[in-house]
């Protein structure tokens, strides 16, 4: 499962081993945006009241380590199996803390803007830009990883909490999203 997903992810998003050397290359400049980027990312979740809601007070400092930590390993280059596999199980911590995709994909956009910003203020134009390619592909990698670790972690936990084989569950859902489907396509339709 999280070897399939992330084959495609790498093939889709175009990510090579030349993206981990090239972030190796500027770690120097880019590991010094660490606590900006930490900064801003916090603010901003705790500005809006959805997101503030999914941490436990005084959490704050301890996550925000693991942001930074997390931040320092993808600029350094430090891609391997293990930081890949990492990503997966995020999203499966993800369930539980009820930190659903859109909060994820939201915040993962969020940061690849500020990287850009601080790689167009820090070289000229065509350097900003390979280097946040590099930047940009690591992390599409680790949201499609964090996602699919999410929904497929969810749907194999429903599986095993109701002892019901694959196919039924799949019959079932499919079924079910083509009532959501048909309501959503009425609702349109009236709002016309």
């Amino acid at each position: 499962m999280f070897s399939d997903v992330l084959e495609t992810m790498l093939k889709l998003t175009g990510y090579t081993p030349q993206d981990a050397q090239t972030l190796a290359e500027t770690y120097e400049v880019t590991s010094q945006w660490a606590e900006e980027l930490t900064q801003a990312f916090y603010d901003l979740l705790f500005s809006y009241p959805p997101t503030a809601a999914v941490f436990k007070p005084g959490e704050r400092p301890a996550r925000e380590e693991t942001l930074k930590n997390w931040y320092r390993r993808v600029v350094s280059g430090q891609i391997d199996q293990e930081f890949w596999l990492w990503q997966w199980r995020v999203g499966l911590i993800h369930i539980p803390r009820r930190v659903p995709n859109d909060f994820m994909l939201g915040m993962m956009s969020r940061v690849q803007q500020l990287f850009l910003q601080k790689c167009l203020e820090a070289w000229p134009a065509p350097r900003a830009v390979e280097v946040f390619l590099a930047f940009k592909r690591v992390t599409d990698v680790v949201a499609g990883l964090i996602a699919e670790g999410y929904m497929r972690g969810h749907q194999l936990a429903m599986k095993e909490l109701l002892g019901f084989r694959q196919e039924l569950l799949d019959r079932m859902m499919d079924m079910e999203v083509e009532t959501l489907v048909d309501r959503l396509m009425n609702l349109s339709v009236a709002s016309n």
